[in-house]
């Protein structure tokens, strides 16, 4: 192995381990609203008060507190929060999720908020996969070089 050899595979694991780092770190962040919006309970979100607020990173939204009452009628929480879910204060009851009669956070329906957050999951994921399996093709033509270079010789040495 030569030099510059090891050098391509030092980058190459520290490529993958921030990879993976990104995508797991985007993958939990996303994972608990993801689930909310896919698996929770549907109902209505009545606000009771509202105010603009900004964001971990500046942007401006939309932060109410009010109460969920599941669509069913099975439970309702009385203080709940939700943040954007709606641009302007509502005027009636907003259709929203709850991950169940615990939860601490309304969240709109569909999948729309979440899709930048989930692409750089991806990308997370996707570029380590790519760099692993890069890594293992490269390493299997090593290892047939070698044993078609070792049948090589065995095949010269035997005509002689």
């Amino acid at each position: 192995m030569t030099r510059r050899n090891a050098e391509l595979r030092r980058r190459d694991i520290i490529s993958i381990t921030v990879g993976l780092t990104i995508g797991i770190c985007a993958f939990s962040l996303a994972g608990p609203r993801l689930m909310t919006k896919l698996t929770g309970v549907e109902g209505d979100f009545r606000a009771e008060q509202c105010r603009w607020q900004k964001d971990y990173d500046g942007v401006r939204q939309r932060a109410c507190v009010g109460s969920f009452t599941a669509a069913d009628g099975s439970f309702t929480i009385r203080r709940i929060a939700a943040e954007d879910l709606f641009e302007t204060d509502p005027t009636g009851p907003v259709a929203s999720r709850v991950s169940g009669p615990s939860a601490d956070e309304a969240v709109r329906p569909g999948l729309r908020s979440l899709a930048p957050l989930l692409g750089i999951g991806l990308i997370g994921f996707a570029f380590p996969l790519w760099a692993l399996t890069a890594g293992a093709l490269d390493l299997f033509a090593r290892l047939r070089r070698r044993r078609g270079g070792a049948r090589g010789t065995d095949t010269a040495a035997a005509a002689r």
